[in-house]
């Protein structure tokens, strides 16, 4: 995360320099980020850039925890809203992320997160992203009409819907299907998780 020198900047200049890690980090994925590129458009020196940021992974930290900040506060409002019901609040905020009106950078820098929360490739987070959401929601689900053992249930469940949420949003950030088709797949998906798949019941062979 920033230093302090960072948030002790006045608010215009931080801002510049925020601005600046967006457009870069919505430019390329955030291995081949160049800070030189951020440096240049915010008007700052590299050394500058340093002082604020020990690395370019703190910087991308810094972006991807301000746009979870956001997910997580929405999502436990979500989830209070519907009394805990798993399913149907996945399905809000699912729609809450699909209809977010951004503009074409931040749509662009959208999909580099989504991209980094499903895969975690740059390793610069010091918790998964995903446990850190679940972590939020976890004690307002509730679990009477659910099939779970424990606390793990319910959070590798979290994991498989975050997951499948995610992969078709990003489906249509990249344009591979319409908005249509991935809510609809989206609510397939969920609905497979329900009934579950196998035929197999208890006391039965």
């Amino acid at each position: 995360m920033p230093t302090e020198n960072f948030y002790k900047l006045e608010s215009a200049k931080r801002q510049k320099i925020i601005d600046a890690m967006k457009k870069e980090f919505s430019r390329v994925p955030f291995h081949e980020a160049s800070i030189n590129r951020i440096v240049e458009e915010a008007g700052i020196s590299k050394g500058s850039f340093w002082v604020y940021f020990k690395s370019k992974e703190e910087a991308i930290e810094y972006l991807i925890e301000a746009h979870l900040e956001k997910e997580r506060k929405k999502s436990k409002e979500i989830f209070l809203r519907n009394k805990g019901d798993l399913f149907q609040s996945y399905l809000e905020i699912y729609d809450y992320l699909a209809k977010s009106k951004i503009n074409k950078m931040e749509k662009a820098l959208r999909a580099n997160i989504f991209k980094n929360l499903i895969t975690n490739e740059e390793k610069c987070l010091h918790q998964t992203p995903e446990d850190n959401i679940i972590e939020t929601v976890k004690n307002v689900v509730n679990t009477s009409n659910l099939d779970i053992l424990d606390d793990n249930d319910l959070i590798d469940l979290m994991k498989i819907l975050n997951y499948m949420m995610r992969m078709n949003l990003l489906d249509v950030i990249s344009k591979k299907v319409t908005p249509e088709h991935a809510k609809a797949r989206f609510v397939r998906e969920i609905e497979i998780l329900k009934k579950g798949v196998s035929k197999e019941k208890e006391g039965r062979k």
